[in-house]
């Protein structure tokens, strides 16, 4: 039996399908041990084999490795017909009748006499001496097994990092190795600056996180930040705050300002989190002054997961201002006058495995930003179309009327969509009922890539069967999106919710436009996210998702109202085609829609707190001429 570890924990971890590069060394094996013991069923005992290799320390914890073994139970199911098994795997730890830590993994895979039931997992529990209790549940929660052994948990010498625990193709999920591995970043090497924000003790993608500034003189007071909405003002150590991130993942940045006793600025920091997979996280810090007739900037650098950057840049619309090929700190003086006619900062750190971060900062004036999400600034991604359902271009900010929850909101800031930087995430199904539409998927994909990759621009390419795989990560190279888009193939089943939440997921990182289309001709069968979830994750995501859906049938009720409802809400769009022939004039459709809208951008005067939904609605004042954008979105 071939077991994976499915995301259900993609809501709580906010980490899903990532991958690491492996280390340029193979390093010593880590301590493990072997126990073996039964696993009792109601066919009998099986023989269970554990393994538990201890890894390295997060914090005070030590990360350990369970591996399962039960080559007899796989071969005694293969027996009795069975090929395949969906189910839960239960867990704790356990100090006498203690519950010390308790999990649960789904799990599902292929079975068979020749194939050996195997599973393996990653928990970070404090050193000492406990009881492993497993438990094996079927569809309907009929347990099918459970076992219990002992563990000694011993401090390890080594310091965990995510390249410890590479992800097994269909054991380890290296999300596990990630969320670890941040617990236990360790702060950047000392540098001359007066802030620095302190990696948390314990770091998580929703509910409370913590974070603590080590501030030098001469800074007596801090304040912090989430995004752009001050949190609490510190004037003693500790420099601290805590933050609720809500019940959904989701990017956020906390910003730390560091003042002297006269209240002038000395220096600031950020601290990124969500970052999917990223190794390094990038934000960007003007402190404009037009009385001096500059601005300072500063690149504030994270590393994540032992990231290390080797090169920084920041570019004044497309003019390179800077670059930096040292430790930090990342910061340059511009003329005022320069910054203020220019449409964005970016900066790029390119780290030791030549992955880039990205932060993009659209300026609209000297003071104001609309690319920078903010807790109480909405951006919105607006099509206007007329009568005959045609893109209108050449309207002004004045032709726009916005409101939330039914009443009128101020606008701040308006963009014309092309001129900004867009991400392309491509969705496909690979299942086994798409084999005849392939042809026409590969065709329109690689059209799709050729015309909308353009400088700046990116994509990326996820094929689902029963789980979701990256098979081009994310790269502005139009040639590798094209190559991939032939690559994919159809067979096995459909998990299409996983597999968009997967797609959103990657955007995460990211700044500029973003669009993720989706391609599939069926129900989800095989996801592990639930469609409520989903719905929830898309309101959340801030990026509009077009889906095509090829074949299916008007009586197919349900599959047709839940992917309408995940595209108008995103401020997507639907196409049912009969004949994947079409898809190629869909996807031109979608890309001439990309380069058509207009980004409109408010500050809500909304009292709900955050995680509530908030309607959206955009007029046009053009006879004929109507807007289409999100339903409403969950900050």
């Amino acid at each position: 039996m071939r077991l994976r570890l499915a995301p259900l924990a993609l809501a709580a971890s906010g980490l899903l399908g990532l991958a690491f590069p492996a280390p340029a060394q193979a390093p010593p094996p880590p301590p493990e041990q072997n126990r073996d013991t039964d696993l009792s069923t109601s066919a009998g005992k099986f023989p269970l084999h554990v393994t538990a290799e201890y890894l390295g320390m997060a914090g005070l914890k030590t990360v350990t490795r369970i591996r399962l073994r039960a080559p007899e139970l796989s071969m005694a199911a293969g027996k009795r017909g069975l090929t395949s098994f969906s189910g839960e795997l239960e867990g704790s730890f356990l100090k006498g009748t203690e519950v010390v830590q308790a999990f649960k993994y789904p799990v599902s895979g292929e079975i068979g006499t020749r194939t050996t039931f195997t599973y393996a997992f990653l928990r970070a529990i404090e050193p000492g001496s406990y009881s492993l209790k497993l438990i094996l549940i079927a569809p309907g929660n009929r347990q099918v097994g459970e076992a219990t052994t002992e563990l000694s948990v011993p401090e390890v010498g080594a310091k965990f990092a995510a390249d410890m625990a590479p992800g097994e193709a269909s054991t380890l999920p290296s999300a596990e190795a990630v969320v670890i591995a941040d617990e236990a970043a360790n702060a950047a090497s000392p540098s001359e600056s007066k802030l620095k924000i302190l990696p948390p003790d314990r770091e998580a993608p929703v509910g409370l996180l913590r974070l603590e500034a080590d501030a030098q003189p001469p800074i007596s007071r801090v304040e912090f930040y989430l995004e752009d909405k001050l949190i609490v003002r510190r004037t003693r150590p500790p420099y601290s705050v805590e933050i609720d991130l809500g019940q959904i993942p989701r990017k956020q940045t906390v910003r730390a300002v560091g003042y002297d006793s006269s209240g002038r600025v000395i220096d600031e920091d950020a601290w990124s989190i969500n970052q999917g997979s990223a190794r390094l996280a990038v934000k960007i810090l003007p402190e404009p002054d037009p009385a001096g007739g500059k601005v300072r900037v500063k690149v504030a650098v994270q590393s994540i997961s032992g990231g290390v950057a080797r090169q920084v840049e920041l570019f004044l619309n497309d003019k390179k201002i800077h670059t930096w090929t040292d430790s930090g700190p990342y910061e340059v003086t511009i003329p005022f006058t320069e910054y203020s006619k220019s449409d964005y900062l970016r900066a790029t750190a390119i780290g030791e495995d030549g992955k880039e971060a990205n932060d993009l900062r659209m300026l609209k004036g000297p003071n104001t930003t609309i690319e920078s999400v903010r807790v109480d600034v909405v951006q919105l991604h607006v099509s206007a179309l007329d009568k005959e359902n045609r893109f209108v271009k050449g309207l002004g900010e004045g032709d726009f009327t916005v409101e939330e929850d039914g009443r009128r909101q101020t606008i701040t800031g308006f963009e014309i969509a092309e001129k900004l930087p867009l991400t392309i995430g491509l969705v496909v199904d690979g299942s086994g009922s798409m084999e005849k539409s392939m042809p026409f998927v590969h065709d329109a994909s690689v059209e799709l890539f050729r015309g909308l990759i353009r400088d700046k621009d990116k994509g990326f390419i996820i094929e689902f069967r029963e789980q979701p795989h990256m098979i081009q990560e994310l790269t502005g190279d139009s040639a590798s999106l094209q190559r991939a888009s032939r690559e994919t193939s159809a067979r096995g089943a459909t998990a299409l919710f996983d597999s968009i939440v997967l797609g959103l997921y990657q955007f995460r990182t990211l700044q500029g436009r973003k669009a993720l289309i989706v391609i599939s001709d069926g129900a989800d069968n095989h996801s592990h996210v639930d469609y409520t979830t989903l719905l929830r994750y898309a309101r959340s995501a801030g990026a509009p998702v077009y889906i095509i859906g090829v074949g299916i049938s008007v009586l197919d009720f349900g599959i047709r109202k839940e992917i309408n409802e995940i595209a108008h809400e995103s401020g997507g769009e639907v196409f049912h085609i009969s004949n994947a022939a079409k898809i190629g004039e869909i996807t031109k459709r979608i890309e001439e829609e990309l380069r058509s809208q207009y980004i409109v951008a408010f500050r809500t005067d909304s009292q709900k707190p955050d995680g509530e939904y908030r309607t959206v609605a955009v007029s046009i004042d053009k006879p004929g001429v109507t807007a289409r954008t999100i339903k409403g979105y969950i900050p």
